[in-house]
């Protein structure tokens, strides 16, 4: 049993709250952005950093474990993927990474960040990372049947420096808002900007490549307004994940929403086609 203040069914949980360690099969597309749709999505208190980038990053988790007082809680494997953007580091500091959304491929494997955390969790019917003779594919498909994202990018050799990861160094703070609605239908129980602190170590040399991909058009997840201002740089390679305990920061009012809520399909996505090898908007 634990006192913390948790949001998943008391008497069945579904998981219980731990700090996680996970090998993972990890790939980051980092994605020039506009300064302005950066800072529309920001919460108060994050702000647009020099260099205004989307990361998406898709992942295979492998032996995810989570440590708590109570034991270890394994998990098997599943594969998430979304975005976070770049932002100015809270009270100073190195930049981080604001959480937009996050999808997970099957059932609840990944419904603690949300609940924990509050990071932006979803299903997905479909999220991929395949690797075929040094041809890397990716996908998110929506629990809706639309194409989010998808896209391929040719490897190249082990051109970074050694300690180099597949995701970014700001990918090391990264930022959620946590909001729970209230119970008499107005306003918010909780709603705090927290930070989780991530360490990623390489497990083999990573590898390079450049972006070519397509943003699917959708009302309920419109990722597309993430266009590319110029070329979009892959990072991809196997690394053990830690995950921490967070740390509130400070009480928030989350931005507006962009997308609007939808459990009907609204029928194939028109892609969005985004620039590459160089092309600028």
């Amino acid at each position: 049993m634990t006192d913390a203040p948790i949001s998943m069914p008391v008497f069945a949980p579904l998981f219980a709250p731990g700090a996680e360690r996970v090998k993972v099969r990890w790939a980051t597309v980092e994605i020039p952005v506009s300064a302005e749709i950066t800072a529309r999505c920001l919460p108060a208190g994050l702000n647009v950093p020099e260099h205004p980038t989307a990361g998406l990053w898709i992942a295979e988790f492998i032996g995810a474990e989570f440590r708590s007082a109570s034991g270890i809680e394994r998990r098997p494997d599943y594969l998430q993927g979304g975005v976070s953007l770049r932002c100015a580091g809270y009270g100073g500091g190195a930049d981080g990474a604001y959480a937009i959304e996050t999808f997970v491929e099957g059932l609840n494997h990944g419904i603690l960040g949300r609940e924990l955390f509050g990071l932006p969790k979803k299903q997905a019917r479909s999220v991929r990372l395949d690797e075929t003779e040094g041809d890397l594919q990716f996908h998110i498909i929506s629990a809706l049947d639309e194409t989010l994202v998808s896209g391929h990018t040719a490897l190249r050799g082990e051109d970074r420096e050694p300690s180099a990861t597949p995701a970014p160094a700001w990918f090391d703070r990264h930022f959620t808002v946590k909001a729970i609605p209230s119970a008499e239908g107005t306003g918010y129980d909780v709603c705090k900007l927290v930070e989780i602190p991530w360490a990623m170590q390489a497990s083999e040399p990573v590898r390079e490549g450049i972006a070519e991909f397509n943003w699917g058009v959708s009302e309920v997840d419109p990722l597309h307004h993430f266009a590319p201002t110029g070329t979009a740089h892959v990072r991809y390679g196997f690394a053990t994940l830690d995950i921490a305990y967070g740390r509130y920061l400070a009480d928030v009012s989350p931005p507006e929403p962009v997308g609007s809520p939808s459990w009907h399909p609204k029928g194939p996505s028109t892609p969005h086609i985004t620039p590459s090898k160089g092309a600028h908007l």
